[in-house]
């Protein structure tokens, strides 16, 4: 399986074999200008593959499998996920002020049962 990369710095394009990329034996640097990847996305981008190419043989036993990532779709789900996480934040700051209100209420049944004490 090879993977085709574009540069982003020189727009030039090159080839990886993934088990070349796997085992190590060849870098992710572009062949025109050696831009490098950052050695912690080289590794989780390896860990990653390993792991596809181990479900994509799971499902080899029963079908057939070909697939095609783009960068620009990658990058819209990117922005959904990023949208989940924002409303995520909100949720847990409404459910924040819930419980700083009842924290209110407990002090407020407190204040009342020392009153009547």
């Amino acid at each position: 399986m090879t993977i085709d990369f574009t540069c982003q710095k020189c727009d030039a394009t090159f080839e990886i074999d993934a088990q070349d990329l796997i085992d190590g034996s060849e870098k992710l640097v572009c062949t025109s200008c050696e831009t490098k990847a950052p050695a912690n996305v080289v590794e989780d981008f390896v860990a990653a593959l390993t792991e596809m190419r181990t479900q994509v043989a799971a499902l080899g036993k029963k079908f057939s499998l070909a697939m095609a990532f783009e960068t620009e779709d990658l990058e819209d789900l990117e922005a959904k996920e990023d949208e989940e996480d924002d409303e995520e934040d909100e949720d847990d700051l409404d459910e924040d002020e819930d419980e700083d209100e009842d924290d209110d209420l407990d002090d407020d049944e407190e204040d009342a049962d020392e009153d009547e004490a």
